[in-house]
């Protein structure tokens, strides 16, 4: 008896184990896959067009970046020197179609679980709705919906191409966007989810642009979606993005440079820490709002010889001239958005929404010319905490 228990019980841990023999039913090997880290987007262009039953209005150009995978590790040098990426191009009415051709010049599967990056040119992003260039992306189980979205001036293909990295360059744009909270001339990532969120709420909003520029790879300024269209609009420069994070404080990193009176020797500051608070309020039926700024920093570098800069005097007259700086970099910005534009890429319009609903329901669908008119004043504090090493309070 005391045997046919063992033996049942022998069974029974043999049944539980089986599943666990299987292994990852459903994995994939490595090598036979192709990992997607970035795309592009262009129109198509002559020599792309293999068919002429469509023109060049209707077709995009779609860049694959797909990452190398090394099956050997003992290569020789000249393989080791080999970019570590393949770019494939093909051209199509749709991005599922040209996602569909891969298949016929590819005998890898395509992975895009490891997308990293969708850059769309400028020629797309103004004639195209951008919901139906994400669109695909956003319905792919595969994809990532933490995968950031740009713009580029030029040729998608060509920020995909360049070669004076040795790294992938989707990869080399994605990491670079992780220096946000060092400086303010880089905009927030804009993961698709959130792109996707603002895009439902029609609401307008910033794409960071990639360009090329003597020979590097670089993140500068922004292209501005137009929200009712969805459309490409115009775009900001690097000065005129860093009043906008002023005002949304989403990054503590900044450099203000001012000169000093007497020398008229250069004083930067330093930014620590950033907040602001934007209040409307609704009188009359009319809409006006206030900003208000306060950073906190140091002076970081002085080219001045002087040991006066720390006194209590001078320094709150190097406060007020940091203060000054920023006003102008707010109201460059003010004026770029809110008279040239005429698109709320900052987001007034929720604090509207959040404190006056009944008027933000009535007036939702003319709010861009509300904005556009509407008064915006703004104050800014500046306190500088600490004047650095070697010199003296």
């Amino acid at each position: 008896m005391k045997h046919l228990y063992f033996l049942v019980r022998r069974s029974f841990q043999l049944v539980i184990l089986i599943p666990l023999l299987t292994g990852c039913w459903s994995s994939r090997d490595i090598e036979k896959l192709d990992l997607l880290i970035g795309v592009g987007v262009d129109t198509a262009q002559e020599g792309n067009i293999t068919s002429s039953y469509y023109g060049t209005d209707s077709l995009l150009t779609v860049t694959y970046q797909m990452a190398k995978i090394k099956s050997n590790q003992s290569q020789d040098t000249k393989k080791q020197e080999e970019k570590p990426y393949t770019n494939v191009e093909q051209t199509g009415a749709s991005l599922i179609e040209t996602a569909r051709d891969i298949i016929q010049v590819r005998k890898n599967t395509v992975n895009g679980q490891h997308q990293r990056l969708i850059i769309i040119s400028r020629e797309v992003a103004e004639n195209r709705s951008i919901r139906e260039i994400l669109d695909f992306f956003i319905r792919e189980p595969e994809a990532r919906m933490s995968m950031l979205v740009m713009i580029t001036d030029g040729l998608a293909k060509d920020i995909l191409g360049h070669m004076e990295t040795d790294d992938i360059p989707s990869m080399h744009i994605y990491d670079i966007t992780e220096n946000f909270d060092k400086s303010n001339k880089l905009l927030e990532r804009k993961s698709l989810a959130k792109i996707n969120a603002l895009m439902e709420a029609q609401s307008s909003f910033i794409l960071q642009n990639v360009v090329q520029m003597d020979g590097e790879l670089k993140l500068s300024g922004a292209a501005v979606i137009k929200g009712s269209t969805l459309k490409l609009i115009g775009f900001l420069k690097e000065e005129e993005l860093k009043g906008i994070n002023w005002i949304t404080a989403q990054t503590d990193g900044a450099i203000v440079k001012v000169m000093e009176e007497d020398s008229d020797k250069p004083i930067i500051y330093e930014q620590e820490i950033l907040k602001s608070k934007i209040i409307p309020t609704l009188k009359d039926g009319k809409l006006s709002f206030q900003v208000n700024v306060k950073s906190e920093g140091l002076i970081i570098e002085v080219a001045t010889p002087t040991q006066d800069v720390a006194k209590e005097k001078n320094r709150r007259k190097i406060e007020e001239q940091i203060a000054e700086e920023v006003k102008k970099e707010i109201q460059t910005s003010l004026d770029r958005i809110q008279k040239d534009l005429q698109a709320d890429v900052i987001g007034f319009h929720d604090y509207v929404r959040i404190k006056y609903p009944k008027f933000w329901k009535e007036h939702q669908s003319e709010w861009d010319s509300i904005f556009s008119e509407a008064p915006i004043d703004y104050e800014v504090k500046i306190t500088i905490t600490d004047f650095g090493l070697g010199i003296q309070k």
